[in-house]
């Protein structure tokens, strides 16, 4: 059975094991809430010692806006964390989830496209990227019944629709 690991932030940590991968594949989350890209630089290898991912899934980079963390350095240690895995684990995949284009984030959308944009268009070809702002957003807005009260954070129901979205990509994706 393959393994994948889910490392970011709280809206991996959140997600717990992904309905529809976890009949698949082995998981394992090792998403900390709260974390930004420079955590993870420092701590992608101790949250992969003894494991041997066939996939890491990474979502990182929305708690670095709001922490105002230039783009570049978003982007350069998100990089660095694929670069990581790949050195740790050859044959491990990468797919990069883009950042959520959450309530909290309105004024930040163009900032999230250019990092995810830029991030994507970094990836190798065996990587994966994730777009899943079109699941959450509906003629342009964000549906409330998607987001807690603090405008950033996944309810139940939005959870239920990226994994209905994601698990047949990745599926698809990992063959």
């Amino acid at each position: 059975m393959k393994k994948i690991i889910l490392v970011g932030s709280s809206i991996f940590e959140a997600w717990g094991i992904p309905a529809g991968l976890d009949r698949t594949y082995s998981i394992r989350n090792r998403a900390v809430g709260g974390t930004i890209t420079s955590y993870w630089r420092q701590s992608i290898l101790p949250a992969l010692a003894n494991e041997t991912p066939d996939a890491v899934l990474y979502y990182c980079g929305s708690n670095d806006i709001n922490e105002n963390v230039p783009a570049q350095e978003i982007i350069a240690n998100t990089l660095h964390c694929r670069q990581i895995i790949r050195s740790a684990h050859p044959t491990a995949r990468f797919a990069y989830f883009g950042i959520i284009k959450a309530p909290q984030k309105l004024g930040k959308w163009d900032l999230i496209d250019s990092l995810n944009s830029t991030i994507q268009l970094s990836l190798g070809a065996d990587d994966l990227y994730i777009e899943s702002n079109h699941v959450f957003l509906k003629n342009g807005h964000p549906p409330e019944k998607y987001y807690i009260e603090d405008g950033l954070h996944l309810t139940s129901e939005a959870y239920a629709a990226l994994s209905a979205y994601g698990t047949p990509i990745i599926t698809s994706w990992l063959g």
